[in-house]
């Protein structure tokens, strides 16, 4: 991220830059007081408020005539314009926050809120190696980081060193886009990560039983090393386990998918451990089998923007064990207007003779 936001350029070399001199003063001041409470839980829980207030407090804030736009989470931009907003304000805002949410578990549970937890277990570690017997899984719900969409730990940075300690990004599954020599963090590193955690899955859950894996990316060969991955692993993707998860709310990113290829749905992929012997073999796709599939999507009527027609024909990819390698957003999109079809820029929208594809929501059968 230091060289993917160009944070050098902006003499943003410590975390204390993105702070104006007042706001880092208030923080700092905060954060001993908050350090110095004695009861370890209040002490914690006034530093989640105070970890919450963090991004909004920073110069990552943007002004804007109508409204300010929240930090995005995924990047370390700096507004030209920035907002700087009153720390101790904010603080007893995030403060107020968390009581009015205590206060509503505790009526939902109608009682004390610890006397009636649920039967429910937290722990934190590789997903390499989980401290699970074998066979002892009913069902595991994963979400890795997709390539290199996010790189976590770096974003994490901002919180952590208020809090005093650094997340070891060791082995953490992303995939680097710049750099060179034996630190970059490359695909093969990625995808060995990633067979490390699905073999551990594997182990770990019961015969016959079943994993969700959410993931998206423009890229095919990443879609392709999630594939072999989970093959690799001893698991089988099923026909009809494979659903769409649209988050509804588009950023600007997701407004410029068919300019950028960006993609901005993600796929829900539902698989089931295989017998002895692993997953099923791949196939090579018939000769002019994506053109075929953009076309069939858009005709099914229930597609509005270049990420839905994409992430349709992977799914159809991969229910049909075909190596999704050349399957990328930018092939998608070149499909797509070979097809006729323009992007609508303001909608992201497919549109055809100044008529626009029917909008979303999809028929219940689209996922069959």
């Amino acid at each position: 991220m230091f060289a993917a936001s160009a944070l050098a350029k902006n003499e943003l070399q410590t975390t204390a830059r993105f702070f104006s001199r007042r706001n880092l003063a208030a923080l700092a001041a905060l954060r001993d007081v908050i350090g110095a409470t004695d009861r370890n839980a209040l002490r914690q829980k006034l530093f989640f408020a105070f970890t919450a207030i963090l991004a909004r407090a920073s110069k990552r804030y943007q002004w804007s005539r109508k409204r300010p736009l929240n930090a995005a989470n995924q990047h370390y931009y700096v507004a030209p314009v920035f907002l700087e907003w009153n720390v101790f304000d904010l603080f007893t805002r995030k403060v107020e926050a968390v009581i009015r949410s205590d206060e509503y578990i505790l009526g939902r549970m109608g009682g004390p809120l610890f006397a009636s937890a649920p039967d429910v277990e937290y722990r934190i570690g590789s997903a390499a190696r989980l401290d699970l017997e074998d066979n002892s899984v009913d069902y595991i719900f994963t979400d890795p980081p997709f390539g290199s969409n996010i790189f976590y730990s770096d974003m994490n940075l901002f919180q952590e060193v208020w809090l005093g300690r650094i997340t070891d990004h060791t082995s953490e599954a992303v995939v680097d886009r710049s750099g060179n020599g034996t630190q970059r963090r490359t695909t093969e590193r990625y995808e060995r990560l990633i067979t490390d955690a699905l073999r551990e899955c594997h182990r770990v859950l019961k015969a016959g039983r079943r994993l969700s894996l959410v993931f998206s990316n423009s890229d095919g060969r990443i879609w392709a090393l999630v594939q072999r991955s989970v093959r690799e692993a001893g698991f089988v993707f099923e026909p009809d386990g494979i659903a769409l998860l649209d988050k509804g709310q588009r950023s600007v990113k997701g407004l410029a998918s068919g300019f950028e290829n960006v993609v901005t749905v993600d796929l829900i992929l539902t698989m089931r451990k295989a017998d002895e012997g692993g997953g099923r073999e791949l196939s090579s796709a018939p000769l002019g089998a994506l053109g075929s599939l953009v076309e069939a999507v858009i005709s099914d009527c229930a597609w509005h923007t270049p990420s839905h027609v994409y992430v349709e024909v992977v799914r159809h990819y991969l229910s049909r064990g075909w190596d999704v390698t050349e399957v990328s957003m930018r092939a998608v999109v070149d499909a797509i207007r070979s097809n006729g079809y323009e992007i609508d820029a303001p909608s992201g929208r497919l549109r055809r003779g100044g008529t626009f594809a029917p909008p979303w929501p999809i028929p219940t059968n689209a996922g069959q």
